[in-house]
């Protein structure tokens, strides 16, 4: 897809509103994270950059675990 066919529109859905783009030949929203997908309603695009969230979730890496080491010298007795 060339980027002479997309033109930068406002998509309201459900209280939100975002930025997306539109196929000019083909009337179809495009999505703005990867410009791959195409879709016909504002719903299907937003459940398409909920999979893109949820893709990024899923390889997200845990924090390492880090151990509290107590020292006996701190304690009083």
């Amino acid at each position: 897809m060339e980027q002479g066919n997309l033109k930068e529109v406002t998509v309201e859905f459900s209280g939100s509103r975002f930025r997306a783009f539109i196929d000019t030949s083909s009337g179809l929203l495009v999505c703005p994270i990867c410009r791959r997908t195409r879709v016909t309603s504002p719903e299907d695009l937003v459940a398409h950059i909920l999979a893109h969230a949820m893709k990024s979730l899923d390889k997200r890496r845990e924090p390492p675990q880090r151990a509290h080491v107590t020292s006996e010298s701190s304690s009083e007795e």
